[in-house]
Parts: structure tokens; C-alpha cells; sequence
């Protein structure tokens, strides 16, 4: 068994506000060269991960707290504990903590593929 601590770094790029990453190792799969990257990112509230385009194909699964998250030119959504949101590479994107957050994201040169687990949440107009 390998151990390792996780590096905490304070977001600031994009003109983020109130928030952490923390950094888990990367997984590269053989075939292709992808890399798989995950974190764990702590938003406070009323902090903002401010808009960027995604690097790759990007889930941001909220664990705990209140979200609001953005992509292109639709308005906000919210998404909460057991909710997620799925970008495509170059997509623009933001978040909101509208309570202290903690959430998972992970970066993916894959494809996300969807489950019989998974149910789609309604149009953000719905």
C-alpha cells in the first residue's frame, strides 16, 4: 500500500473566491494516454469558482451543501447533495456556494456514460 498526503491549494484563478482543491494523484490509463484527475473542492458560501473553460470533459458532484452552477450563456441552476453537472472541453462554466459546499470533480479525456442509476434532473426552465 502507497500512502500519500493530499496537497490543499487556495483557488484563486478565474477570480475564484472561498475556495480550496484538494489534489488526489493522477490516473493515467495505458491506452492513449489519457488522465483522469480528481479533487475535492470546499466552497464557502457565498464563495464563487469564477468562469473558465473546462480542460477536459468535467463532472462537479456536489457531496454536502448548496450549488449553483452556470455553463455558457444559460442562467444559473441549482444542484445539491447527491446532484451533478457534467461540461464538455471548452465549455464555460461557474459556481456559486450558496451554503458551504464540498464537491467532487473530476477531469476526463474519457466520455461520462450515464447509468439505469442515474435520472436526468428536469431543464433548468422546466
Amino acid at each position: 500500500m502507497d500512502r500519500y498526503e493530499l496537497p490543499s491549494v487556495a483557488i484563486d484563478r478565474f477570480e475564484s473566491v472561498g475556495v480550496t482543491m484538494d489534489f488526489l494523484p493522477d490516473a493515467h490509463a495505458s491506452e492513449a494516454g489519457q488522465v483522469t484527475s480528481v479533487h475535492v473542492a470546499h466552497l464557502a458560501a457565498g464563495g464563487t469558482l469564477g468562469r473558465h473553460p473546462a480542460t477536459r470533459r468535467q463532472i462537479f458532484a456536489v457531496v454536502s451543501g448548496e450549488a449553483r452552477v452556470a455553463s455558457g450563456d444559460d442562467g444559473p441552476v441549482d444542484l445539491g447533495p447527491g446532484q451533478c453537472a457534467v461540461w464538455e472541453p471548452g465549455e464555460q462554466h461557474q459556481t456559486w456556494a450558496v451554503t458551504d459546499v464540498v464537491a467532487v470533480v473530476v477531469e476526463t479525456g474519457g466520455t461520462v456514460a450515464p447509468t439505469v442509476h442515474h435520472r436526468t434532473l428536469p431543464a433548468a426552465n422546466a
